[in-house]
């Protein structure tokens, strides 16, 4: 797209130089021809001079176009055009080597030079004419509006019109008479066209300070150079001769293009130097605009902390103009710690600490006291409204001692809200007093609350990656809990063991374990530890430690429940403990010992009856005397065929339902009743079932672990 429309520019450029050119030549070759006539009539001549003129017209729009200029551009590039013809003329008018006779009424060059200079004088008169009418044209459209076009329209149809009549009536052109009235009816109605269009400076507003004295000095020198040029062209010999020998639409043209200008720059100087008061109110308005907007860039792009306070604090400045600025947040980060406007007393002494102190010394924030002693900042989190003194030295809010202090004339501190909360200030201030009037401080205040904004998302972000990071360390802590647990289970033609253990969280604290003791043998355990969580599933792995080193020693259930109990009770918390439940089965005989140190009971299903066998124990961990080996007992029962053992953690039977109402032991013996001729697998996916459907959820309350073993052949 970009290519072609450069194609039609330079073909728009060729186009109007070979016209150029070729008029050129054919202004000679015709003034060897025929020495005593002029050429403005001549058909040809006119064709050529329009083609020209609309060739380049199109070639300098476009191009102006596609550059994107700028208003103030556009009247510098129309300044320099001008300031150039201006020079070219003054060398003309210095050389002298212009001379021309009238002959017939018609304006006739004496010699070749005339004729040259005057072609000169004609192209440049009608290149800077273009560049008039195009740049002029351009700055119109500008913030258009509905009428804009009409009243451009009507300024083309008027000067084309005057532009032909000037033709007609022209002695160097077809030297019709009886058009003067009309000529001047329409010279009046052009001029009005001028000073509607000419009244188009609505871009002048948005121009800063900076560019309003820049258009003020390219229009007054604009308007001086059109002026002149007018006044020049309509007195001057050589400038005017020359143009109407050339042809007098073109000396019409470029008048009507003067005029123009002339009207315009001296509007556009006018418009400017009244605008010009309100530079530095719009220039402050940008900065707001601008801070406003890089303030809200910052919500959503700027998450580390220090960054975002820096930042802060500096569009601050920029939006207020102020002297100093800082940030006063709540400690903690200012986040996480907050003070409610709702009720002042819940917190008398905040502590507050100033962050991204910019062009003050912190020493003068910290003596900004009340006469009561209490920083000034109090008086925000008291109230929960914004604060503005206007004069600092003077004000009674104010202590003595800082009233002393020159730093600071106007102080405003503006809360940052967040959920109601007050989670820190934004102060700034001005050495002078009376310098923040009421539009600022609104600005300010509405900067606070984007600010505030900005630093709640800033600590959820952080309080995101955080989280993040803790559920990648509990996946990595889930891997290692699953593989401190048995993948593969024992089975045997006399036995079906079948476990799962199913955690509430990520990580939990039950644990079992089948293992191979050195006699044939296998040990079974099943242990909860207190709590949830990291803390509970670290004490699972010191268990199975402690059991991979007691297990084949030769003693008796109760035996290493009581060894475990030393090591336990010196390495847990005081408030932690471990329930667990510890078996040994005998394949040679069926024979099943345990001892129970404070864990469920272990469920025995046979011919059709349940019982929960209680053997006493105290859970693990909770006292290294000897009362917890006085209270430990073991039992022993010789299973027979089809036997059903159960051991489980109290998550099964304490599962509750949305009548809180427990799953119990009679449900759990009941259910296993049920399926007694299943399965192990069968008998644990049915528990595990059932007490989902009575908690009427998928996850879990509390961590369930079912050991269930099936005895299936006595010896």
């Amino acid at each position: 797209m970009q290519s072609h429309m450069k194609l039609r520019q330079r073909i728009f450029l060729i186009t109007a130089i070979a016209a150029i050119l070729l008029d050129f030549l054919y202004v000679i070759v015709q003034r060897a021809l025929v020495p005593g006539d002029g050429i403005s009539g001549d058909l040809f001549h006119t064709v050529l001079v329009l083609i020209a003129l609309l060739a380049g017209g199109m070639y300098y729009f476009r191009s102006t176009a596609t550059e994107e200029r700028s208003p103030v551009q556009l009247i510098g590039r129309t300044v320099i055009a001008i300031t150039i013809y201006l020079l070219i003329i003054g060398i003309v008018q210095l050389t002298a080597i212009t001379s021309f006779n009238m002959e017939n009424g018609r304006v006739i060059p004496d010699t070749y030079s005339t004729l040259v200079t005057a072609a000169v004088l004609a192209a440049g008169g009608g290149i800077a004419a273009l560049v008039v009418f195009t740049s002029l044209t351009r700055l119109i459209f500008v913030k258009r509006r509905k009428t804009t076009r009409r009243n451009y329209i009507l300024l083309l149809v008027i000067s084309a019109v005057v532009i032909i009549l000037d033709f007609i009536s022209s002695p160097n052109g077809l030297a019709a008479s009886g058009l003067d009235t009309i000529t001047d009816i329409l010279a009046v109605l052009l001029v009005a066209a001028m000073v509607v269009n000419a009244f188009r400076f609505s871009w002048i507003l948005v121009l800063s300070r900076r560019e309003k004295l820049i258009n003020l000095l390219l229009s007054l020198f604009g308007f001086i150079f059109f002026l002149i040029l007018t006044i020049y062209s309509a007195e001057s010999e050589a400038l005017n001769n020359s143009l109407l020998y050339f042809h007098p639409m073109l000396d019409s043209f470029v008048g009507i293009c003067f005029l123009f200008g002339t009207l315009y720059m001296g509007i556009g100087f006018a418009s400017t130097l009244l605008h010009l008061p309100t530079a530095k109110e719009f220039d402050r308005k940008k900065v707001e605009i601008s801070s406003l907007q890089n303030m809200s860039r910052l919500i959503t792009q700027v998450f580390d902390f220090d960054e975002l306070v820096a930042t802060t604090t500096h569009l601050a400045l920029e939006v207020s103009e102020g002297d100093a600025a800082w940030l006063e947040l709540r400690e903690s980060n200012g986040i996480s710690r907050r003070t409610s406007k709702s009720d002042p007393g819940s917190s008398a002494s905040p502590k507050t600490r100033p962050h991204a102190v910019k062009n003050i010394d912190p020493e003068v924030i910290s003596r900004l006291r009340t006469p009561e002693g209490l920083p000034l900042q109090h008086l925000v989190f008291d109230t929960g409204k914004p604060l503005l003194i206007q004069d600092v030295p003077s004000d009674r809010r104010i202590a003595a001692s800082a009233r002393e202090m020159r730093n600071i004339g106007t102080l405003v501190i503006a809360p940052l809200m967040s959920r109601g909360d007050i989670i820190g200030l934004l102060c700034v201030c001005k050495r002078k007093a009376f310098e923040f009037d009421k539009e600022i401080v609104d600005v300010l205040f509405a900067f606070a609350d984007m600010v505030s904004i900005a630093l709640e998302n800033s600590a959820l972000i952080r309080e995101s990656i955080e989280k993040e990071r803790m559920e990648q360390e509990l996946i990595v802590a889930q891997q290692m809990q699953r593989s401190l647990l048995p993948h593969v289970l024992p089975q045997s033609p006399q036995f079906e063991i079948a476990a799962r253990s199913v955690p509430a969280y990520e990580v939990g604290g039950d644990y079992y374990d089948v293992l191979p003791l050195d006699d044939g043998g296998l040990g079974f355990v099943v242990g909860d530890v207190s709590g949830k969580g990291v803390s509970a599933a670290l004490y699972m792995a010191q268990v199975k430690g402690i059991f991979q080193s007691l297990r084949n020693d030769g003693s008796s259930t109760r035996d290493i429940l009581i060894r475990m109990n030393t090591p336990l009770c010196s390495s847990m918390e005081r408030k932690s403990f471990l329930s667990l439940l510890y078996a040994e089965l005998h394949p040679g005989n069926g024979l099943l010992s345990f001892a129970r140190a404070g864990h469920c009971p272990l469920l025995h299903v046979r011919d059709g009856k349940a019982s929960y066998l209680r053997p006493d124990g105290m859970a693990l961990g909770l006292d290294a005397t000897n009362r917890f080996a006085e209270s430990l007992r073991e039992e022993r029962i010789t299973l027979q065929p089809d036997d059903v053992v159960v051991m489980f953690t109290d998550g099964v039977t304490e599962s509750r339902n949305r009548a809180d109402e427990e799953y119990e032991y009679d449900r759990l013996a009941d259910c296993v009743l049920r399926h007694q001729e299943a399965s192990a697998k069968d008998i644990l996916d049915v528990i595990f079932a059932e007490v989902r459907q009575h908690s009427g959820k998928n996850e879990a309350d509390d961590d369930i672990t079912v050991l269930v073993l099936r005895w299936k052949d006595g010896i």
